[in-house]
């Protein structure tokens, strides 16, 4: 491996680090942004998205699985679909 080569690898193993750290916690995804993941690797938001697509890239890799789907409209879909067959079950 060339000086480049390592220096990019080392870049992204200090990004991953960072990022797991940070969703390190459950329900941390939305909190641990692209940004604040810069920060904590003491990095630019430049060289994460040199290294990954975006956060769901990055929350993959580092995490091994897909990103959790967690938010408002998906919480409104998911009791908007319940609510008719709760009504059903009463």
């Amino acid at each position: 491996m060339n000086r480049r080569q390592l220096a990019k690898a080392q870049t992204r193993a200090r990004i991953i680090a960072a990022a797991q750290k940070l969703w390190a916690e459950p329900g941390s995804y939305n909190d641990g942004t692209i940004r604040v993941i810069a920060d904590a690797a003491g990095m630019s938001t430049g060289a994460i998205f040199a290294n990954f697509e975006g956060k769901e890239d990055l929350w993959r890799v580092a995490m091994g699985y897909e990103p959790p789907i967690d938010s408002a409209e998906v919480r409104a879909a998911l009791k908007a679909v319940a609510q008719p067959i709760l009504a059903e079950a009463a």
